[in-house]
This record gives C-alpha cells, sequence and structure tokens, in this order.
C-alpha cells in the first residue's frame, strides 16, 4: 500500500476510531512517512507505556496552481501572487507547526485528518519592486469568541453567545489600557460570584457524603472542586487585565489568532499586524488580534468568520479545508487602542498595492 493512502494518521495498532470523512487526506498534500513514538502516562510507578507508530509530515504547497485549487480565484482577486509564490521560500514556521501538531499526537491528542492538514503551506513573500514583505499562510478558519471590552459591552448578557464556547477567554494578546471612567468588566464579579455558589453546592454535598456513603457525592463535590479551582485561577490570570485593560471583541472585531511561537519580539510577525485574508473573491482586512497553541492557525474572529459564513460561531467553523489565504504583513502594527475598521481597509489596500496590487475590480472589504 502506498503510503500516502493511508487514511488514518497513525497505524492500525491505535485503537482510535473516527468518521470515514474525517479519514481522508486533502488532495494537496504530499509528504514523508515519520516514525514516532506515542507516550501514554501512567499513574503506577511500576509501569510506562509507549507505541511505535508512522505519521505523515506534509510538505509545504509551493505551487500557485495548488493554491488555486484551494482557493478557486485567487489568481483573479491578486494576479501579482503567482509570481511572488513562484519566488517566495518556504517559512520556518511551517515546520513549527507541524512539529507542534506531531508532539500533541505523540501525547495522545489524536487529530482527526481535517485539523492535522488545516494548512497546506506558510510561505515568506517579498515582492521585488518595493521590498515589502509578506507571510502566506494557506489555511481554514475556525472561530475565536474571546475577548471583552466594557468600554463597548459592559454586561455579562453581551457575551453569552461566545461564552458557549468551552474554550472562551476574557482577554486577547491585543489590549490596551483602560482610561477615563468606564464600567467594570463583568466577568470580574461573574467569576467571584460563581466560585461562591459552587463553593455553597460543595458544602451541600460534604454534608451529604458524610450522612450518606454513596460515592456519588464525594464524586460531584470533587468535580465542583474543579470548577472553583478552574475560576479562581481565571481571577489569578486575568485579575488585572480585567481591572485595568480592554481588548478586541471577537464579535465586533476582525481579528486573526497565530501560534504563540511564531511571534518575533525585535521583528517579523507581531500581535496586531495588518492582515488581508482573501476567500471566494473577498478581502477582508483585519489585524492579528491574539496567539494560540503551537500546533494549530487558521483561526478567525466571529465577525471575521461570519463575513465568509453568516452562520459561523463557537461551534461552526467558517471553512473546515485549507481554502483560506491569509497575506500576513510583518512589522506593520499600529499603537494599540480602540480599533479603527476604516484603517484596516486603507492600510491593508495600501500593503496589498506594495505587493503588486489587486485586479481589476476588487476592492479591499469596507466594514460597516
Amino acid at each position: 500500500m502506498n503510503r500516502l493512502s493511508l487514511t488514518i494518521l497513525v497505524i492500525a495498532s491505535i485503537a482510535h476510531q473516527l468518521p470515514a470523512e474525517s479519514k481522508a487526506m486533502p488532495e494537496w498534500v504530499k509528504g514523508e512517512a515519520e516514525a514516532i513514538t506515542l507516550r501514554k502516562p501512567t499513574d503506577l510507578s511500576y509501569l510506562t507505556v509507549t507505541q511505535t507508530a508512522t505519521i505523515i509530515r506534509p510538505k509545504a504547497v509551493t505551487e500557485f496552481a495548488t493554491l488555486e485549487s484551494l482557493n478557486p480565484g485567487l489568481a483573479d482577486v491578486m494576479p501579482s501572487l503567482a509570481d511572488l509564490v513562484g519566488k517566495a521560500g518556504v517559512s520556518p514556521k511551517f515546520k513549527l507547526l507541524y512539529d507542534g501538531k506531531i508532539e500533541s499526537i505523540k501525547e495522545g491528542d489524536y487529530l482527526e485528518a481535517h485539523e492535522y492538514f488545516d494548512c497546506a503551506t506558510v510561505l515568506n513573500l517579498t515582492a521585488p519592486d518595493t521590498g515589502r514583505k509578506a507571510v502566506l499562510i494557506q489555511s481554514n478558519m475556525d472561530v475565536d469568541t474571546d475577548g471583552t471590552d466594557p468600554g463597548r459591552k459592559s454586561e455579562l448578557k453581551d457575551y453569552d453567545d461566545a461564552r458557549l464556547s468551552h474554550s472562551f477567554q476574557p482577554v486577547l494578546a491585543y489590549s490596551w489600557a483602560q482610561s477615563g471612567e468606564m464600567a467594570k468588566n463583568p466577568f470580574l464579579a461573574y467569576y467571584k460570584s460563581t466560585a461562591e455558589k459552587l463553593r455553597a453546592l460543595k458544602t451541600q454535598l460534604d454534608r451529604e457524603a458524610k450522612q450518606d456513603p454513596w460515592p456519588v457525592w464525594s464524586s460531584l463535590g470533587k468535580e465542583l472542586a474543579q470548577h472553583v479551582s478552574g475560576l479562581e485561577r481565571k481571577l489569578n490570570v486575568y485579575g488585572d487585565d480585567l481591572r485595568e485593560r480592554r481588548s478586541l471583541i471577537a464579535s465586533l472585531d476582525p481579528f486573526i489568532v497565530v501560534p504563540m511561537n511564531w511571534i518575533e519580539k525585535d521583528s517579523g510577525i507581531q500581535v496586531g499586524d495588518y492582515v488581508a485574508v482573501i476567500h471566494a473573491g473577498k478581502v477582508l482586512p483585519c489585524i492579528i488580534g491574539d496567539t494560540g497553541p503551537d500546533s494549530k492557525v487558521g483561526e478567525g474572529s466571529q465577525r471575521l468568520a461570519r463575513a465568509i459564513d453568516p452562520e459561523a460561531s463557537g461551534r461552526r467553523s467558517a471553512v473546515t479545508t485549507a481554502a483560506v489565504t491569509y497575506l500576513v504583513f510583518p512589522n506593520t502594527r499600529p499603537a494599540p487602542g480602540k480599533p479603527n475598521l476604516a484603517t484596516y481597509t486603507s492600510e491593508v489596500t495600501r500593503l496589498l498595492g506594495e505587493m503588486g496590487g489587486l485586479g481589476a475590480g476588487v476592492k479591499v472589504h469596507r466594514w460597516e
């Protein structure tokens, strides 16, 4: 059997069943089988469990024709892109991304094929006439619902839809200091009051456990204690920022999320850099608003995602295949502050012009 005909990421010795549609590898994938050792931790001092497996490490796509097949109409949107891609080099960030994915799989996080192959390439582009640089990422678009700003949304109910996501976080990497009088961040009171309610419930469960030996009482008590601990951690981690800072809001602001280990301190990609998102003939301007796990790319804010799919949410991806082209412009971030969406449009239009410009009749989207 050809190695690339394998329809699961690790060999059949792994007892992990996935739906058939999640197993197939995308057509763009070319790569080599790589031996890995899977580590399964136990709490037994005498027992260590390991398994040997093989995994496909994809090669970065470097042909513009493949990018066009993934994102039809890309050449019409930006005619200069074919030449830029032809002269581009593969970014080390592509290897970093798949190093992260493979490491997580070694630890037992068996990704479905569409999650593992969610990024087809990361290329470093340079416009020959202007020297303008851009990083091209070809990926999917999952939905981020994070961020709070009491200056624009001050009530807890304003975030009810966002909080349906299990991974919701109230603070983003792109944030700025509060100034003047404004409402307190509602999550400060919410985390504190919810922790108090859960402690009261745990006290009640502890009384039941003393009166009734049925293990369910102690089990529920332990679960509640974990939730209380989680809320206390949130207050410890986010408390100062929630009191003193404002950040982007995923439902209002268009932004993307990149892996934390892609951020470079002195030069290169930075939080706040401008980004052009190209999909299905649309050019959507935004910025890098947050950082995430080293093993994940292809994530946009709810505002950005719904410009592609109006039904997108924290529970539904906007694009599930590597059909979205992201052009990140390094070292272009403005001073952090309340977003000016009109500036996003004008700046991304200018930057694209320095990369050769858009096709006839194509314009950068203006956010209403």
